[in-house]
């Protein structure tokens, strides 16, 4: 078993466990409703939960949507986002969960990224000196380093500048076209073991929900991965 799929896998055993209450919201909205569910099984990396409810009334849920889960342990409050995978009314009424981030507490919410290897392209206008308002038009064609829901980060000869905004396109291993999505460059640095080449670490801002799901369910395949012998 490699480090990612161990480090997913403990992360689901060491914070909770079957029988354990759930607060569940939608992703990042602050006005959500807060919803309750039971996790009835883990399997695989994936939750097995009772159908959230609030007073008796069902969350409406599809598949492909990413939801915020709240526990309590010890005292502080962890929270951690994941995909519905699916939904099933009989012969219960639950849902199953593929987590999308690692459990932390509730100020350090992080996504999981995994190593990877992806066909990139990028592309913009770069303003290299930023006392000048001369742009250089950049069209980039190389790999992923690592990759999440929220972000990737790619290894390149040249360095693109903090705050740059790109158009990347992602060509995942999968049945689907490439994703084609609009992002911000967090960073951009020298490799500590490498002075030759940049990584530049990019941030998406404007993703659709069934290609963050595209991206979801390949962070976790590739994890699963880690978990078999």
């Amino acid at each position: 078993m490699n480090d990612t799929g161990r480090n997913f896998y403990d992360e689901l055993k060491s914070y909770i466990t079957i029988n354990d209450i759930l607060q569940v919201r939608h992703m990042d909205d602050a006005a959500s409703a807060t919803y309750y569910s039971r996790i009835d099984d883990i399997s695989e990396g994936k939750l097995i939960l009772a159908w959230p409810t609030n007073g008796g009334i069902r969350m409406i849920l599809h598949r492909d949507q990413i939801l915020d889960f709240y526990f309590v342990r010890d005292g502080t409050p962890n929270m951690f986002s994941g995909l519905v995978d699916e939904t099933r009314y009989e012969p219960l009424p639950q849902i199953t969960i593929i987590l999308s981030s690692a459990v932390s507490q509730v100020q350090r919410r992080q996504n999981f990224r995994v190593k990877c290897l992806i066909p990139v392209e990028i592309a913009g206008n770069i303003r290299e000196d930023p006392r000048s308002d001369e742009t250089t038009v950049m069209q980039i064609k190389t790999v992923s380093n690592d990759l999440s829901a929220s972000g990737i980060s790619v290894r390149f000869a040249k360095r693109i500048p903090e705050g740059s905004l790109v158009n990347i396109k992602l060509s995942l291993p999968d049945s689907g076209p490439p994703i084609s999505i609009p992002c911000s460059v967090i960073y951009s640095e020298y490799l500590t073991e490498n002075q030759i080449l940049y990584r530049t670490g990019i941030r998406y801002l404007t993703i659709t929900e069934a290609e963050r799901a595209r991206i979801v369910r390949y962070v976790y395949r590739t994890q699963l991965q880690g978990l078999r012998p």
